[in-house]
């Protein structure tokens, strides 16, 4: 049976899995897609990594994003972000990654 899947991102290497896993007991793993297979509802996907196969349902309505190049012009009152952040030795936060949505898109990570 398929896995079900929370929204998909395009990958950064430079990431390892524990610093973006969604929820207690995820992990996030980088694989290549062997094939798809459509359906009503959505998609399989069959993926392929260094340890072996998953089979995961992509439901249709499923948001996919890849990331661009933004500028401070995409900072907008009501704009959806998603920052990850340090915290100082101060307690104060520095802001390393910066996700701003454009068109009412909310940054899924």
């Amino acid at each position: 049976m398929a896995k079900r899947t929370t929204p998909f991102v395009r990958w950064f290497e430079s990431v390892t899995a524990n610093q973006w896993d969604l929820r207690p007991q995820s992990t996030m793993t980088n694989a290549n897609v062997e094939q798809v297979v459509t359906a009503v509802d959505g998609q399989t996907l069959t993926l392929k990594y260094k340890d072996g196969e998953k089979k995961i349902f992509v439901p249709a309505n499923t948001p996919i994003v890849a990331y661009v190049q933004g500028d401070k012009s995409d900072l907008k009152p009501g704009a959806k972000v998603f920052i990850a952040a340090i915290k100082q030795q101060d307690g104060a936060l520095q802001g390393r990654a910066w996700r701003v949505g454009r068109g009412g898109v909310t940054p899924p990570m």
